[in-house]
């Protein structure tokens, strides 16, 4: 079988791509070992576990605000985060369904040489493909650390997975890690009525993170932090009860009795079967190496989404995955290119935290001079609205020009408002450009202007 490109994997680097090239006639293989588009982010990642967050925050708004405790049903939260992934998956099989000159399997892909690929399929079989481009986009996975124990944990995966077993809200929780999943977790099962403890082996957690961000956004979730405490043994004391035992700052061993152990350590890359043995350039993470246009050292192959650890984040892979093709349909020649620094990020806590583009230690190190403008959100009004008035936003501006160069946020809707910024950003726009817009009212965005204003 003869094809344009194969395509490996079917989440957010692979099928957006995926579907441009088969538009533009491209005769297109996937190959997906879920069987349904959407990736890990689909599956047991981004979508179900926001789900799941974006209920905790309606609870815990409504609470706030009637002054009336809401009574947590944790199997119909969970039922209603399967629907959710259910009705994705209708839609992506109907998506799907609309080009005739893309072939999709469920199955895994091996990579003979940069121009054969062998699909295993579900159903046992071995099909080989010549192609004349290949893109990685085969996503990551859960990294598991090794010590006693760590088969009584669980991953991310496992809590938020489609149709999970998991049901039943734990009592007690400890969360092994300091990142963006770990966080969350700790924020909503918090709200949800779980207690959580974070054991960080380090001493600060959200690493990448702006200090700033980071010193603003902890005092307000009020998490039970434990750092400088890697965890040294986890034994099962009876049905759903663990002891985690850790190391305290002083070296002294100390323990936490909880019903319900989440390893939030990080992910890894997941490789092609071959993909090592063609030559492709990995870092010393394992990660693909690939320049701005997702090509890898070789010439026919690209690597998008979280397989290259530019930005581990689904709509940075979609982004990757549209400019993979693009790149693919000039023959190969570089037409589009994707600025990282221009993609919002943003930490799914209660209340969130987001930021894009160059932060001001960064603008520090790079010789760029700023002005930088803030907004606090206890004069925000949709944070009046829902009580929720702790929070700030920052605008970093390039002296001289005003161009708006990064921005962070801190508070309600800043996953939104975020956006806006991540716009701004990436083209270039000016504090005048940014004071002038009439965003609606009431409507968190329109501190964006506010904020901006105080540099004119």
């Amino acid at each position: 079988m003869k094809f344009d490109v194969v395509v490996i994997g079917a989440g957010g680097g692979g099928y957006p791509g995926a579907f441009r090239l088969a538009k533009s006639g491209f005769n297109v293989l996937m190959a997906d070992p879920k069987g349904e588009l959407g990736g890990n982010c689909l599956y047991s990642g981004c979508v179900p576990s926001k789900t799941v967050r974006e209920i905790a925050e309606t609870v815990w708004r409504a609470k706030k605000m009637i002054k009336h405790e809401i009574p947590i049903d944790f199997e119909a939260i969970q039922n209603h985060k399967d629907y959710v992934q259910e009705t994705r998956f209708k839609q992506h099989r109907r998506e799907l369904a609309e080009y005739n000159t893309l072939t999709f399997y469920k199955g895994v892909v091996k990579i003979k040489d940069p121009s054969r690929v062998i699909v295993k399929t579900d159903e046992g079989k071995e099909i080989e493909a010549e192609t004349k481009y290949i893109i990685v986009a085969s996503g990551s996975e859960p990294f598991r650390p090794n010590f006693p124990g760590s088969e009584y944990c669980i991953t991310s995966d496992d809590l938020f997975s489609y149709k999970t077993p998991l049901r039943k809200l734990p009592q007690d929780m400890v969360i092994i890690g300091g990142g963006y999943i770990a966080i969350e977790v700790a924020s909503v099962f918090g709200i949800l009525g779980v207690k959580t403890h974070l054991l960080v082996r380090g001493d600060r957690v959200l690493r990448g993170l702006d200090d700033e961000i980071v010193n603003t956004l902890l005092p307000i979730l009020k998490l039970d932090i434990r750092y400088n405490s890697p965890v040294l043994e986890v034994k099962k004391v009876k049905e759903d009860e663990y002891e985690v035992i850790y190391s305290g700052k002083d070296g002294s061993k100390k323990s936490i009795t909880t019903n319900m152990v989440l390893l939030a350590t990080g992910r890894k890359p997941v490789l092609p079967e071959g993909i090592e043995n063609i030559g492709v350039a990995l870092d010393k993470t394992k990660h693909i190496v690939v320049d701005e246009a997702m090509r890898t050292n070789l010439p026919n192959v690209f690597a998008t989404g979280d397989v290259n650890g530019k930005a581990p984040y689904f709509h940075a892979a979609v982004r990757m995955s549209i400019a993979a093709a693009y790149n693919i349909m000039s023959n190969g020649v570089p037409a589009d290119y994707v600025d990282i620094k221009s993609i919002p990020v943003t930490v799914y806590s209660v209340p969130s935290a987001s930021f894009v583009g160059i932060m001001p230690s960064q603008a520090r190190k790079m010789g760029i001079e700023i002005i930088e403008a803030t907004y606090n959100m206890e004069d925000e009004v949709m944070s009046q609205i829902y009580d929720e008035r702790e929070g700030m936003l920052k605008l970093i501006f390039e002296r001289g020009s005003l161009r708006l160069i990064g921005a962070w946020m801190v508070g309600v809707h800043s996953q939104y408002v975020i956006n806006e910024l991540g716009q701004a950003v990436a083209h270039g726009l000016t504090a005048k450009q940014l004071a002038s817009f009439a965003d609606q009212h009431p409507a968190t965005n329109e501190i964006v202007a506010y904020a901006a204003r105080k540099v004119l």
